[in-house]
């Protein structure tokens, strides 16, 4: 049983009747169908046969209901495990002071974005993955993306770019050295692992971020242990390409740059290996700075889009492999 009429995604409000409880009160049923809702791992899993109770303040799952879909229900040790037809663990919740098994999901409603959204400063805000208004109000205003409309900027918030671009207040900002030419400074990072990988099997990616042009590589990695091979590939390429050499390379201290191999590699090419203080990110800032560019994109279209952003890791695959800019 549900209160909330916005979390069906079906509803036959045809459907009446009445709901006696426990202490003899009673709630009206004004409708019956479908709810979806998105588990922690960000899979769509839907409950059907709900009954619509606008006077229920929590929501309630029936395990009778669950024994006959042939789920399996478990309680042991104040706990509750339930389990789906093939047996893999749906989920496990240990039991409150009130003797019940709370279960926090989030609910979400299927939408396409060409037909939901009605509005096209919200349309293009959503297909650039929640770009700034200002920003495509300049492309807008300097045509530089075909068939872009004028974009007017809305009253409201984008709920889902506040909850997906949260931070940390900013380190304090000093003056820093920049590179004068290319490949002078290098910064690197690498990001994961992602509890989903990629359509590729990829669980990492790793960056590269010249400090004079700003101009930044990714590489998407299975392993951390391949950042040793990713690194040889880019310095090849990059000082092919550009016909300098690189000489600081500038990354924390992760495992994966500090194995004799890594250090061995920068020496033998005559390449500085700069790293920073133990938990103090702050000392890497490019490279950490264009890791949360691209997480805010996937984390406001995942929050914006539901179901849609299964699609969409098509599309951030294509850009991770692809050369861009901070």
């Amino acid at each position: 049983m549900c209160g909330r009429k916005e979390w069906f995604v079906e509803l036959d409000e045809k459907v009446r009747g009445r709901v006696i409880f426990g202490d003899d009160s009673h709630a009206d049923v004004k409708g019956k169908g479908k709810v979806m809702i998105t588990q922690k791992n960000g899979e769509k899993k839907y409950i059907t046969d709900v009954y619509y109770v606008p006077a229920m303040k929590s929501n309630i799952i029936s395990l009778g209901q669950l024994l006959e879909k042939g789920y399996e229900v478990q309680m042991k040790n104040r706990s509750l495990s339930l389990k789906n037809k093939n047996g893999e663990l749906v989920v496990q919740v240990d039991m409150t002071r009130n003797r019940l098994f709370t279960i926090d999901i989030e609910s979400g409603e299927v939408k396409c974005m060409k037909t939901a959204i009605k509005d096209d400063s919200w349309l293009w805000h959503l297909r650039y993955g929640h770009l700034g208004f200002s920003g495509l109000k300049l492309l807008s205003k300097a045509k530089m993306v075909n068939r872009l409309p004028e974009i007017n900027p809305p009253n409201q918030l984008c709920e889902a770019c506040i909850k997906g671009k949260q931070h940390r207040q900013s380190f304090e900002v000093r003056k820093s050295w920049r590179a004068r030419r290319p490949l002078e400074i290098v910064h690197t990072d690498i990001d994961g692992p992602f509890d989903i990988p990629s359509l590729g099997g990829n669980r990492y990616y790793l960056t590269f971020i010249d400090d004079y042009s700003r101009k930044c590589w990714v590489y998407a990695l299975k392993e951390k242990s391949e950042a040793l091979t990713k690194f040889k590939e880019f310095k090849e390429m990059a000082e092919k390409q550009s016909d300098q050499f690189i000489k600081i390379l500038r990354s924390d201290r992760g495992s994966e740059y500090t194995k004799n191999l890594f250090e061995d590699f920068c020496k033998e090419h005559g390449i500085i290996h700069q790293l920073t203080v133990r938990y103090t990110p702050q000392q890497n800032g490019v490279a950490e700075r264009k890791n949360r560019t691209i997480l805010d994109m996937a984390r406001s279209m995942v929050k914006g889009l539901g179901f849609e952003s299964l699609c969409m890791q098509k599309v951030l695959a294509r850009r991770l492999t692809h050369h861009s800019h901070v």
